[in-house]
């Protein structure tokens, strides 16, 4: 399968963080909204003429999920509020906004009868911007904007080998020991080999590949039948079947990492090793990488390459974070600098060789003798202690808010 090539957006901050979508078919309607909306760098999640069958928009509003609709009531097939009722959810969204070619009692009698948020006329300008205002404050009410939602950080390993699962899985327990009321998910999106479940002695019953494909279902209501639990403030989405190379349509991809930086403050999402097909997917979704390397020949040479590539993709640097997990094989003259001088990065994090860690890591890989309570952080050994930190470091800036998501 070959590796998508398309370059890496640079992140887009929205003055107006909520998501919109245009139902209409006047070209200067659709002109006029576009543009106040290109204006205050809001995202058009899509635009669908207003006499299209009411399934084909109803498909559209359950894959991006505007917050916001922009609808020309007056040229839709079926009565403005036998249509509303048929798309609102239980908490009245997404918002309608209607708009019309002319300010005409009639039709906005109508539609704030049907119960449209505004009523909106040419020229848009400058009343719409007013209007999207008082409902982005009426937003706001009932939920958070999207740029004050979760964090995404992927990690992904050199090569097969480097520990980037076994990381992943005891950073969450790290996050979730020292902050109970802070939700984590661990989701596995390893589409060659997913261990996360093996690795944290987890039988999940719902894997990553029926989550993608139950995206349009997805809800707060919902949601616990497709996670595990790993302990109480720490979930894990489990890897698509062994085998799986069928990868989720992009529209999925990003409907459920929206869904997911509602429902948890962090992810962690294992994308694999190297830069395959599945990386590439999900790439474009996260706010950070972890990139995990060990210090043998070909784990350095595969982490110089990721870096590079990255980088000549468009890829922040930034936002790219280099972990070192050392062997027992490491030679005693290994220089940490000399790897930070290599690739012209700080090293985010170390962590060593403890043999006095093993046991706890390495019982869940045993069929004999399994904990009842699966995976259990080892908190006081150089290994515990290192990764610890490498998750304090992660949360450190989390206030400041995700740096990359705007549409």
């Amino acid at each position: 399968m070959p590796l998508d090539t398309t370059r890496f957006e640079p992140p887009r901050q929205s003055a107006w963080p909520w998501r919109a979508g245009l139902v209409v078919n006047d070209p200067q309607l659709a002109e006029e909204i576009g543009a106040a909306l290109t204006e205050v760098r809001a995202a058009c999640v899509f635009q669908i003429h207003a006499s299209a069958p009411v399934r084909d928009v109803y498909a559209m509003i359950e894959r991006d999920r505007p917050d916001l609709l922009f609808v020309e009531l007056g040229a839709i097939p079926t009565s403005a509020m036998e249509w509303m009722s048929a798309f609102q959810s239980a908490d009245g969204t997404p918002l309608v906004a209607a708009v019309h070619t002319t300010a005409d009692p009639e039709h906005m009698i109508e539609a704030l009868r049907a119960g449209a948020t505004e009523f909106l006329s040419l020229p848009m300008s400058p009343g719409i911007f007013g209007a999207m205002d008082r409902i982005a404050a009426r937003l706001h009410s009932t939920k958070p904007p999207e740029s004050a939602q979760g964090k995404i950080i992927g990690i992904v390993s050199a090569k097969g080998g480097c520990g980037a699962t076994t990381i992943a899985c005891h950073v969450g327990l790290a996050l979730g020991q020292a902050d109970p009321s802070r939700k984590i998910l661990v989701a596995d999106l390893d589409y060659q080999s997913p261990a996360v479940h093996r690795i944290c002695n987890l039988k999940p019953l719902r894997r990553a590949g029926e989550t993608f494909d139950s995206v349009r279902k997805l809800s707060s209501s919902n949601w616990a039948e497709f996670f595990t639990p790993l302990g109480p403030s720490v979930d894990v989405l489990a890897g698509p079947e062994t085998g799986s190379t069928t990868l989720p349509e992009a529209w999925r991809i990003e409907s459920l990492f929206r869904h997911l930086t509602r429902c948890y403050p962090l992810v962690l999402a294992d994308l694999g090793r190297h830069l395959n097909p599945g990386t590439w997917s999900f790439l474009q979704h996260v706010d950070e990488l972890l990139v995990v390397a060990a210090p043998d020949v070909l784990a350095l040479y595969q982490t110089r390459y990721i870096i590079q590539t990255l980088t000549n993709r468009g890829f922040d640097r930034g936002r790219i974070r280099l972990v070192l997990n050392l062997s027992e094989n490491t030679p005693r003259d290994f220089w940490i600098e000399s790897i930070e001088q290599m690739f012209e990065m700080k090293l985010f994090a170390v962590i060593p060789a403890d043999r006095t860690a093993f046991p706890a890591i390495t019982a869940v890989l045993q069929p004999a003798g399994l904990p009842k309570a699966g995976l259990i952080f080892p908190a006081d050994t150089p290994f515990g202690k290192s990764v610890s930190r490498l998750a304090g470091r992660l949360v450190k800036d989390e206030t400041a808010g995700p740096s990359r998501r705007a549409a």
